[in-house]
């Protein structure tokens, strides 16, 4: 009997594993791209190996609506309160041409505003804070030997689905194209050149 427990922890376990590969492969196939500007910074860590912090450049403006209303008396306070204990916000981003992020807003009213296109994006808010939040990932870890390569990154391409979920899907540069790091070096046989 303890074996046949063992047995269907396994399958579950696979099973749970296989459905999560699914759904992110569903995420990258129904979603559409936008990309968002980066300012990167520390690409070394001693515990990590390679990685970089990604500093998302959002654009913000404005409050959240519930806290326009009164924004001239606002205490700091209550900024932090709209924010406190949400792991998740839902933003609107206005886009442009190329689909980059020109404008970020709380505000619903973008989504119809706004002549071009625009999308809802969920920010993290990992810290509580209107200054901590950020899409999909705060990092992009890499091999060892790719760092010179990553610094050209501009911006993160992320796939978002309708209701705003992100999932960061590549580093890219100015023009929109894939850096192909991995393809540039031989990083894989332990070759430096």
């Amino acid at each position: 009997m303890k074996k046949m427990i063992a047995l269907w922890l396994a399958v579950f376990s696979i099973a749970l594993f296989l459905m999560m590969i699914g759904l992110h492969e569903w995420h990258l196939a129904h979603s559409d791209s936008i990309y968002v500007k980066l300012k990167p910074v520390d690409p070394r860590s001693i515990l990590q190996g390679d990685y970089m912090a990604l500093n998302y450049e959002l654009y913000f403006t404005g409050l959240p609506p519930v806290l326009e209303i009164n924004a001239d008396h606002l205490p700091s306070d209550a900024v932090k309160e709209y924010f406190y204990n949400k792991s998740s916000v839902l933003s609107y981003v206005q886009l442009d041409a190329q689909r980059k992020v020109i404008q970020t807003r709380f505000d619903p009213q973008l989504l119809n505003d706004y002549p071009y296109s625009s999308a809802k994006l969920v920010l993290q808010n990992p810290r509580n804070t209107f200054a901590g939040l950020y899409p999909a990932a705060s990092s992009f870890l890499f091999a060892e030997g790719l760092e010179p390569c990553y610094r050209n990154a501009q911006f993160a391409e992320l796939k978002v689905r309708e209701n705003g979920q992100p999932l960061l899907v590549n580093l890219v540069s100015e023009n929109l194209k894939a850096l192909n790091c991995e393809q540039q070096k031989d990083w894989w046989k332990g070759s430096q050149n």
